[in-house]
């Protein structure tokens, strides 16, 4: 009998408990395994079939070459390092990646682009809630895998984030955005699956289009697992 797809899912040692135990939910819902490990726990050498980087604190200004801003009190250099270090090894060996919110951005990141420290430092026309209920709308850009998943040019999330993509790294593109014109989603152009999500789907089992997100996640993996094994 074939074992089930393995998902790696990457937090922090503490404060990542909700955020992994709803992850796993959705990742065991569509059929896959799911395995959560943090800086204290991981090793390169750890089977992976796919590869999910929750939310969470920020991202260390050092780990992107940024400078250190006053809204940003708690980072951890050493998750930055393990989850590039995965990162790495998920799409040199095409494996599909999800990364939500930090995960988004650490994904841009790696892909050479740059990010914004604090979005509240702008000028916002909208307000930018900060809430886990899906009070913000979203616009999705036509002609994106994205768009094709969802089959909607909005839908409405959740926002837990003070920082965001500014410019798109190479080999990505913008797959959403709000109605700021902040990037929300960013995909890969061509090649492995690569999503990159601001907003919180474990956080929204309840909505169809987290669980559409999920299940496509869980189709990409199962399917890279048997392009491997041919």
């Amino acid at each position: 009998m074939a074992r089930k797809p393995l998902v790696v899912v990457t937090g922090s040692e503490r404060g990542s408990r909700t955020a992994w135990l709803l992850a796993r939910f959705m990742l065991q819902l569509f059929g896959l395994g799911a395995r959560f490990v943090h800086p204290s726990s991981w090793r390169k050498s750890m089977a992976m079939d796919g590869l999910l980087m929750l939310g969470g604190i920020d991202i260390d200004p050092r780990t992107y070459g940024g400078s250190r801003h006053r809204s940003v009190t708690k980072t951890d250099p050493q998750r930055d390092a393990m989850e590039l270090a995965l990162l790495e090894r998920a799409v040199s060996q095409g494996l599909p990646v999800m990364g939500i919110c930090r995960g988004m951005q650490l994904l841009n990141h790696f892909f050479g682009g740059t990010l914004l420290p604090h979005i509240h430092d702008f000028d916002l026309s909208v307000p930018h809630p900060h809430t886990p209920l899906p009070l913000k709308t979203v616009i999705v850009e036509p002609q994106t895998r994205l768009h094709d998943l969802l089959g909607q040019s909005s839908i409405r999330v959740n926002a837990l984030h003070h920082q965001a993509v500014e410019r798109v790294g190479e080999g990505l593109r913008i797959a959403a955005h709000d109605q700021n014109g902040i990037v929300q989603a960013i995909e890969s152009i061509e090649g492995p699956p690569l999503f990159g999500l601001q907003w919180h789907p474990e956080f929204m089992p309840y909505q169809w289009h987290s669980r559409r997100i999920f299940r496509a996640f869980a189709e990409e993996t199962r399917e890279a697992l048997r392009e491997r094994r041919r």
